[in-house]
């Protein structure tokens, strides 16, 4: 992690001034294909070096894992395991499941609960599985109370390869950390294909390895959380990634306040003091949940964590609008 460059950069004008027609594709022979999946947009990029054939190839099998990891992990699917947990209290035994919902409660042991798999109650009764947010309402301080007694990660049971409800209301909901698993699988196929450089872009996460072209490293924004454009820039020369999380992808607001969908388990509301979180990390899946829990987490907490952690970095924007990074460069990086 010690070749990202990072700059802030404090007026949104000059970030579009700075990367526009560069933001993620460098200049050079970028193969670029996209698809929905995930209620987002998934884009792959990778340098032409294998031939136009053999690169879109590989692009596609990479598309088709996310989207098995989509279908199998997802919820709503009434074909998933997740699914029939939730709805008929069927154990799990699918092992990349179980080892998927192992890492996610590592994590919730790790930050107090910040992180939890078992917030569905909650996010149902918000209404953020909704996307008609221009009619949503606050719930009742009692309808948030009911969900919250149903919610907590340590009502998971894991045992002998399955994962089995400890208590017969918890409901299970990966969303927080399966698209980095899904990026994560497509780095595998993509690399297993022969390509030895990419990036994968799937709404507020980027992953990367190799360099974007001619020893070009991969540019990457960090979106400025109220106006357009980017507040920062990151340059990865080597296999890493960032997942940001903030108040601004699903939200409504009510009577002035802002109601947003991270919200905190332990609470019920959604969680206050910030607008952003991004953490740089190489494992895509820490990435994205920790981003989620780090945001629960707060400021003070989540910058203490994270110096606690040579794996990761965090940049962080308050509530106020001002920026602070757990490292005076994240990663150590040279300005």
């Amino acid at each position: 992690m010690k070749k990202i460059v990072f700059t802030i950069i404090l007026a949104a004008a000059a970030a579009v001034l700075v990367y526009r027609g560069e933001l993620f594709t460098p200049k050079g022979k970028i193969i670029k294909r996209t698809r929905f999946l995930m209620d987002t947009v998934f884009t792959i990029q990778v340098p032409n070096s294998l031939g136009l054939r053999r690169t879109e190839a590989a692009m596609e099998r990479a598309f088709d894992r996310m989207s098995e990891v989509d279908k199998k992990f997802n919820v709503l699917n009434q074909d998933s395991p997740a699914y029939r947990f939730n709805s008929e209290r069927q154990p799990i035994s699918d092992p990349e499941i179980y080892s998927l919902v192992k890492a996610g409660t590592d994590i919730s042991r790790e930050t107090g609960g910040a992180f939890d798999m078992t917030a569905f109650p909650l996010t149902e009764t918000w209404g953020f599985f909704n996307h008609e947010i221009a009619t949503r309402a606050v719930p009742s301080a009692g309808a948030i109370k009911g969900a919250l007694s149903a919610v907590g990660w340590k009502r998971l049971s894991l045992r002998d390869g399955k994962v089995f409800p400890a208590d017969a209301r918890v409901k299970l909901d990966m969303g927080g950390i399966a698209k980095g698993y899904a990026i994560g699988e497509a780095v595998k196929v993509l690399k297993e294909a022969g390509i030895t450089s990419a990036l994968i872009l799937a709404g507020g996460q980027v992953q990367v390895f190799g360099s974007a072209g001619e020893g070009k490293p991969w540019r990457v924004g960090v979106r400025n959380p109220r106006r357009e454009g980017y507040m920062a820039g990151l340059q990865f020369s080597e296999e890493t990634g960032i997942s940001t999380s903030g108040d601004y992808e699903r939200f409504f607001e009510a009577d002035g306040v802002r109601y947003h969908h991270i919200v905190d388990p332990r609470t019920g509301y959604p969680a206050r003091g910030l607008m952003s979180v991004s953490v740089i990390a190489p494992d895509p899946v820490k990435a994205d949940a920790l981003s989620t829990a780090l945001f629960v987490m707060g400021r003070d907490r989540a910058l203490a964590f994270a110096r606690k952690r040579p794996d990761i970095d965090v940049i962080i924007v308050d509530d106020k609008g001002k920026i602070f990074s757990s490292r005076e460069n994240p990663a150590g990086a040279e300005r």
